[in-house]
């Protein structure tokens, strides 16, 4: 089980990584065609939804 918990870890570490060269990508093409505040909002909504589903991945989790 150690393992899985590690290779779990790992694969959330990696996803974190992916994810937030998905919110630059985001950001550069909404800052492209975009007001600067929309871009602003729009980083902090994804964030926000991002951290809202790892929550709800580790409570139904039960580690």
């Amino acid at each position: 089980m150690r393992i899985l918990e590690e290779l779990g870890t790992l694969i959330l570490i990696v996803g974190l990584a992916i994810a937030a060269v998905f919110l630059i990508i985001l950001t550069r093409v909404l800052a492209t065609y975009t007001n600067i505040l929309i871009t602003m909002g729009g980083m902090v909504a994804f964030v926000g939804l991002l951290g809202f589903i790892l929550w709800l991945l580790d409570k139904r989790s039960k580690i």
